[in-house]
């Protein structure tokens, strides 16, 4: 499934503000930070069709938009924009390191290229590149205290992202993790940076902060419809498209979505066969999830309609996002853009 052309169309211009943040610097810190952004490969050579979708700072610049739909408003959403997508991809780099990932966008995760320590130092240049990006909307003619609204927005989403992977990964060694935790974990950890892109691509706009707070929250909806979709593609996505080991959450005993669905059904054979590998690690002993485990794992939630269950989440969750965006007083049109890009997000193959 391609990209939908309005999250298609910003694409090019928040990579050029990008790259402009990162400019010529020379160090080889910012060579990985490039192949981490996906504009170049590992021997510093260009890319020509740059990693990643680009959701993130599509909706900044939607929601901008949305707000004001002037060339002015839009050149200082594209700051916020790139600010948000350069998060985004500190929050990869070092997620992978945690996951013990190999591949991303069907290459090497940087920590295989460069090792753990400098993949550190580069998720770390990426999160300060982010704030040197969102200074630019100052040149672009928005006010000192609107960047400050806009810098605390970020900061403080940035802070519950990261919240929201130490859940993740301490769930990994809990023996139960109920809806409801999985649900404050994902509002954190995908969430907040959705909801971070439309509030402050409103806000560097012209937006009020009471405009942006309610974008924020359409956005966290969203984020929910994300992850849930997100988890699907983990368990029975294509790894063609998705670029990423179809059984590696699996493998990792990684407590998404359908996993949380399934041990909460009543006993049964499946949930059983279920519980047995999920158990394992939560006692310590760290026994590796072999291939008729994946395969017993797959059977089970089949089983317990855990996929159907999943789609059904993901979708009462967009409908959220669908009201909150109604409560906002945009224009026709850029609500209309947000819905789109929204539909894409929950339906999406990769």
């Amino acid at each position: 499934m391609d990209l939908p052309l309005v999250l298609a169309q910003p694409r090019e211009a928040v990579l050029a503000e990008m790259r402009a943040v990162v400019g010529d610097r020379a160090l080889p810190i910012y060579a990985m930070a490039r192949y981490a952004l996906g504009w170049v490969e590992a021997d510093g050579g260009p890319r020509s069709d740059p990693a990643g979708k680009g959701i993130r700072p599509a909706l900044a610049v939607l929601a901008g938009r949305a707000i004001d739909p002037s060339d002015a408003a839009g050149r200082r959403a594209l700051a916020g924009a790139a600010a948000v997508e350069f998060v985004h991809n500190f929050s990869l780099v070092h997620d992978d390191i945690q996951d013990r990932d190999d591949e991303r966008h069907h290459r090497p995760t940087v920590w295989r290229v460069w090792g753990e320590a400098q993949a550190i130092n580069v998720g770390d240049s990426l999160r300060e590149l982010a704030q040197s990006a969102l200074s630019r909307a100052t040149q672009a003619g928005a006010s000192a205290d609107t960047v400050l609204d806009a810098a605390d927005t970020l900061n403080r989403c940035t802070m519950e992202m990261i919240e929201g992977q130490y859940l993740d990964l301490d769930f990994e060694s809990r023996r139960t993790v109920s809806a409801d935790d999985y649900l404050t974990m994902v509002e954190r950890k995908t969430g907040a940076l959705l909801g971070c892109s439309l509030a402050i691509g409103a806000l560097l706009a012209g937006g009020d902060r009471d405009v942006a707070a309610r974008l924020e929250h359409a956005g966290r909806c969203l984020g929910l419809a994300f992850q849930i979709r997100d988890d699907v593609l983990g368990i029975w996505g294509d790894s063609s498209a998705t670029g990423k080991s179809s059984d590696n959450d699996i493998r990792r005993r990684k407590k998404s979505f359908p996993i949380v669905h399934a041990l909460e059904e009543p006993d049964s054979p499946e949930h059983a066969a279920l519980a047995r590998v999920y158990a394992a690690d939560a006692a310590g002993d760290g026994a590796p999830v072999g291939d008729e485990d994946v395969r017993a794992v797959t059977r089970a939630l089949d089983a317990l309609g855990a996929r159907a269950a999943s789609e059904r989440a993901a979708g009462l969750h967009y409908d959220g996002f669908l009201a909150a965006l109604a409560d906002c007083g945009l224009r026709a049109e850029g609500r209309a853009a947000l819905e789109e890009a929204g539909r894409f997000i929950v339906r999406r193959e990769h």
